[in-house]
């Protein structure tokens, strides 16, 4: 008789999620909205953090578009000298719960290896594929947020820091003739294109503001980098 009542208790609750999930289905559908039962795991937190990654993201697009643009021996290192084809492979390289790895190495190491004079592989790549490999990293390797999952605000706010020393990079590293290892930014002249720096400045928000709010609500501090520090060297995440 008990078992028999505890079914009976087990498919009444049942009967009444399923209702309720086509309650707020069909709501959400006469306003309008689309709506995923993935949602009802979700709180505010995980939405703004889903939202933030996938602009982070699509303005690394950006940004290797541009590069590839400025520097276009760089896209004829590749075998499919395609800009697509080299975004597509990093679209198919990001994988929920795994790191971004290219030639072994991923994040911080990527990007040092962009910047090194000896290095003569395509260096846009290496470098986009850097920072969104430190991107996917600073996000505990989430591309979705659910309840529970946590953000650290200590590795978002040393990504953030590591795109402004690429933007410094950018600017300064040299082969050893002299000339810049990437063209980006152009200061003078009637050429003048800040773009580069705007759409850096961006990603640079972005992240800083992704882990201001990581910090509220872990109830934790970040731990600052000093200016000049944070111009030299590559941070680990």
């Amino acid at each position: 008789m008990r078992i028999n009542l505890m079914c009976y208790c087990l498919k009444k609750h049942r009967l009444w999620l399923v209702a309720l999930v086509v309650l707020v289905a069909t709501c959400l559908s006469g306003c309008g909205q689309s709506f995923s039962v993935k949602q009802l795991g979700k709180g505010d937190i995980d939405f703004v953090a889903d939202n933030h990654r996938n602009e982070v993201e699509s303005q690394l697009y950006e940004l290797m578009v541009k590069l590839y643009k400025r520097n276009p021996r760089e896209l004829h290192k590749q075998l499919e000298p395609s800009i697509d084809a080299q975004k597509a492979r990093l679209q198919k390289s990001i994988v929920a719960g795994a790191p971004l790895i290219i030639d072994g190495i991923e994040g911080v190491e990527l990007l040092r290896q962009a910047f090194d004079r000896n290095y003569t592989g395509d260096r846009v790549f290496t470098l986009v594929g850097g920072m969104l490999s430190m991107v996917h990293q600073s996000y505990g390797y989430h591309t979705e947020f659910f309840l529970f999952d946590k953000l650290d605000q200590q590795k978002l706010y040393d990504s953030a820091r590591n795109i402004e020393i690429v933007s410094w990079r950018l600017r300064t590293e040299t082969d050893n003739d002299g000339q810049l290892l990437l063209e980006s930014t152009v200061l003078t002249g009637a050429d003048t294109n800040l773009s580069f720096e705007r759409l850096i400045a961006r990603l640079v928000s972005m992240q800083d503001m992704m882990a201001r709010i990581a910090a509220d609500v872990n109830r934790r501090t970040i731990n600052g980098v000093a200016h000049g520090v944070a111009r030299a060297v590559f941070i680990p995440l």
